[in-house]
């Protein structure tokens, strides 16, 4: 089974999405958005620009 998106809303009507892997390991969670539209263009995105990022070191060193 692959991955999968989960949509989340709250009472304020935000929404934001989890990325969970086959196992159902939170692997990401998205900012809040403040439509379901929004959130689904960023799942979009993520789907588009994912298989080609690059692991950039970033802040202060770790230890």
């Amino acid at each position: 089974m692959p991955g999968k998106f989960e949509v989340h809303s709250d009472k304020a009507q935000e929404f934001r999405f989890t990325l969970k892997a086959a196992s159902g390991e939170v692997i990401a969670v998205s900012e809040v958005f403040d439509s379901r539209e929004a959130c689904e263009r960023s799942i979009e995105a993520v789907r588009k620009h994912a298989p080609y990022a690059k692991l950039v070191e970033s802040g202060a060193p770790v230890g």
